[in-house]
């Protein structure tokens, strides 16, 4: 392997680089940002004083608590956010967790999230020795009870 650079015949034998680190540099430059930490330190407080004696009456206090008398008029749209949360949530799981029929004609179903999730891992799995038992919230008798009750209250 050939060496890459050459030395030129002027250098001495303990020729070495010069110093990557300045130090009287660095040492400047801390010296500049502690100056300007602490006249920035003393601006803002200087400035607080001030618009303290020019707003004597203003505090930095928390904002007081919403009483009855803050509230809008009424009618109000929305008393309980909570409940109405926890109302729509409820519609939500029941419409994700029912047997429904979509399409009779065509057999198209809607069924529940946590069973479509088990018959796609078990058709579509990469190993077909990888399958699935399905673990319902609601037992299979349950299900087809429900689907029972629906047939029979649909139009």
């Amino acid at each position: 392997m050939k060496p890459q650079g050459r030395i030129p015949p002027s250098a001495s034998p303990s020729a070495h680089e010069a110093a990557d680190l300045h130090v009287p540099k660095i040492l400047r430059a801390v010296v500049v940002l502690g100056v300007s930490l602490m006249v920035s330190i003393v601006a803002v407080t200087l400035f607080f004083r001030h618009l303290e004696t020019k707003f004597p009456g203003r505090t930095s206090e928390a904002a007081p608590q919403v009483t009855s008398a803050d509230l809008p008029p009424l009618p109000r749209l929305q008393t309980d956010p909570l409940g109405d949360l926890r109302a729509v949530r409820k519609v939500e799981d029941s419409r994700l967790n029912r047997y429904l029929w979509i399409d009779r004609q065509h057999g198209i179903a809607q069924i529940p999230v946590d069973r479509a999730m088990v018959l796609w891992v078990n058709n579509y799995s990469a190993t077909p020795a990888t399958k699935v038992v399905p673990t319902p919230a609601v037992t299979e008798l349950e299900m087809r009870q429900e689907k029972a009750q629906e047939a029979s209250h649909a139009p």
